[in-house]
């Protein structure tokens, strides 16, 4: 049997604790020898030749602990080495010490443990971990992907909707770019644990998957694409650091964004059909630090947009289940109130949360007050940007008014 993995392999009388070789690609198995008793063979794939350890009576420990993250440690007595396995597939790994435990004590092996060839271990070749296609005529529509990729570019290969189910089950991917393509729609389901970048500029995008899984996903380009709303699965992905939403037909940016999207550091939303921007945005407070939004119909002129102020007692308990933290879920409450506590805002001047009895009013703000660099391209565009404030008394209005040079109620 053998298994891919990476490994590391640590000479225990080295004194200063130094490697003999680095954390690398590579795979272990197990042999026979010629005088038909097992060995652990161990080659790294930027070595050419392969590393044989006696097993019988020679291994000191099995390390296993991490076992179930797909991590372990072979102790073997002579030469001291620690063979230090990581990233490898859970059950083969468990498959494999146990049959070094067997094979250490001199039992047979199970009839389903086969040896392999030595040789042929030594001729295998480096796992493909990159793939790039530029064209349609080099789409490997027969051939498949190899399993290993953990980068896959296909720019320009004329990609449409159903879009090629295989790319989404490549475990091991971290960076997906789909540019420049015609795609119009994703599948649903999309699970992928180890992707942290997904580019998906130029296409023709007109949603995005509700239920896609995504969970180390850290930079996301949906750029020019037909978007014309914020999807709720965006706002689900809360590992966010970049996000990219320029040149689509996008009209409003969520109020809650910043509350639900904690480690967004970078986004852009030029080139779409905003005329505000959330308070949450301007408030400060957050990791943001980089904000496009030229190229926007933003609104002009200071304005009130909103004066509810006759408050209710659904307003009442609905600010004091947020204020005192009380769990609910659509179990214990109706769905459109578990809607209304998941989307609140507070108040832009005593931080109170705001459902349905509020004032509003735009007004214009610098956000380089609060850190946060903005980019503009037109020459005669304000740094300031129309900022909506949201109260949740009179008493809050009134100050906001009074801030902003307009007259009080």
């Amino acid at each position: 049997m053998k298994l891919d993995c990476k490994i590391k392999i640590q000479d225990r009388q080295r004194t200063n604790g130094s490697s003999t070789l680095k954390a690398a690609k590579g795979v272990v198995g197990l042999a026979k020898s010629n005088n038909d008793e097992w060995v652990l063979v161990v080659r790294l794939f930027k070595d050419t030749n392969a590393t044989q350890y006696k097993l019988r009576d020679n291994i000191q420990a099995l390390l296993h602990r991490c076992i179930n993250n797909g991590m372990a440690t072979i102790q073997i007595k002579m030469p001291p080495h620690d063979v230090q396995l990581c990233e490898a597939n859970v059950e083969s790994l468990k498959t494999l010490l146990s049959s070094v435990r067997l094979a250490s004590t001199g039992s047979n092996l199970p009839s389903s443990i086969k040896s392999i060839s030595i040789n042929a271990v030594e001729k295998l070749q480096r796992p493909a971990l990159q793939l790039i296609v530029n064209q349609a005529i080099d789409y490997p529509t027969l051939k498949g992907f190899p399993s290993t990729l953990e980068k896959l570019i296909i720019n320009a290969a004329h990609l449409r909707a159903p879009v090629d189910r295989r790319i989404f089950t490549l475990k091991n991917l971290h960076t997906l770019d789909l540019s420049d393509n015609n795609i119009t729609e994703l599948p649903s389901g999309i699970q992928m644990n180890h992707l942290h970048t997904l580019i998906i500029r130029s296409n023709q995008l007109k949603s995005f998957p509700n239920d896609i899984k995504c969970p180390m996903l850290k930079h996301l380009d949906l750029s020019q694409n037909q978007l014309e709303k914020f999807n709720v699965a965006l706002l689900n992905i809360s590992t966010l650091e970049r996000l990219n939403l320029s040149s689509n037909k996008i009209k409003f940016i969520p109020r809650i964004i910043l509350r639900v999207l904690p480690q967004l550091q970078v986004f852009n939303i030029a080139s779409n059909l905003v005329r505000v921007i959330p308070n949450s945005i301007a408030s400060g407070g957050t990791r943001l630090h980089t904000f496009h939004y030229d190229d926007n119909p933003l609104a002009t002129e200071k304005m009130i947009t909103c004066k509810r102020f006759n408050t209710t007692l659904l307003e009442i308990a609905l600010r004091v289940v947020i204020k005192y933290r009380i769990p609910y879920d659509f179990k214990s409450i109706p769905r459109t109130l578990c809607l209304l506590l998941d989307e609140y805002e507070t108040c832009a001047h005593c931080a109170s949360a705001c459902f349905i009895r509020f004032g509003e009013i735009i007004v214009p703000k610098q956000l380089s007050a609060i850190g946060v660099t903005v980019h503009v391209t037109a020459a005669n565009q304000s740094f300031a940007v129309p900022v909506q404030e949201r109260y949740c008394s009179i008493k809050c209005f009134n100050y906001g008014l009074r801030r902003a040079g307009m007259i009080q109620m």
